[in-house]
C-alpha cells in the first residue's frame, strides 16, 4: 500500500496528515557526512559493521556504501519482553565479537537501555572496541547515560516512520522520515 504526501493523508483509513520531517535529499547528505566521520576514527584496517533488525536495515544499506571501504557485515535482532516490573533484553546473532573493532548501526537510540545493554555484551564477550551509530537520536527519553558516536538526527518524542522505519511494520520503504501530525 502507498500513499502520497500530496494528499497530506497519513496510510491507511487514519484522517491525520503527515509531516516530512527529514526529505530524501537531507538523509543522503547526512549519511555522507557520518561516513566521513566513521572513516576517520575507524581502525583503517578492516571492521565490523553490525546491524540491528529491523529498522536499521535501510540506513545500514547506505552507509556501508557511503564508506566503501573493507568491512565485513552482520546483523542482530532484538526481542524484548515485559514481565511485571522487568524487561528481558534477548538477542541473536550468529556472529563472534572477539578481537573485532564493531561499528553498531541502529534506527534509534531513544531510553538507551537496549542499546546500552547490546553495548556492553559485545564489550564483556570480547570486542576490541565498540562505536554506536545511530539514524535517530531521541535525548529527551533517555533514561541511561548512554550518548551515540554518530547520530544522523537528533528528534524529539514524536513518532518517526519511513527510510527503514516501520509505521505498524508498514512504509519502511519511504525515501524519507515523517510524523503523524496532530
Amino acid at each position: 500500500m502507498w500513499f502520497h504526501v500530496k494528499k497530506r493523508r497519513t496510510p491507511g483509513n487514519m484522517k491525520k496528515g503527515i509531516r516530512v520531517i527529514h526529505p530524501e535529499e537531507e538523509i543522503s547528505k547526512r549519511i555522507k557526512q557520518i561516513a566521513n566521520e566513521i572513516k576517520a576514527v575507524m581502525p583503517s584496517e578492516e571492521f565490523t559493521v553490525v546491524g540491528i533488525l529491523d529498522d536499521a536495515f535501510v540506513f545500514l544499506a547506505d552507509l556501508i556504501r557511503a564508506m566503501n571501504i573493507p568491512l565485513s557485515c552482520h546483523f542482530m535482532r532484538i526481542t524484548q519482553k515485559e514481565h511485571a516490573d522487568q524487561t528481558e533484553i534477548e538477542f541473536t546473532s550468529e556472529f563472534n565479537p572477539r578481537g573485532l573493532d564493531i561499528l553498531l548501526v541502529a534506527a534509534i537510540v531513544d531510553t538507551g537501555i537496549t542499546l546500552d545493554h547490546v553495548v556492553r555484551h559485545l564489550s564483556e564477550s570480547g570486542a576490541k572496541s565498540v562505536r554506536l551509530c545511530v539514524l535517530l537520536d531521541k535525548p529527551g527519553n533517555r533514561r541511561i547515560d548512554i550518548k551515540p558516536d554518530f547520530a544522523a538526527f537528533e528528534t524529539t518524542g514524536k513518532f518517526v516512520f519511513g527510510y527503514g522505519l516501520g509505521l505498524q511494520n508498514k512504509f519502511r520503504q519511504l525515501p524519507y522520515l515523517a510524523v503523524i501530525e496532530d
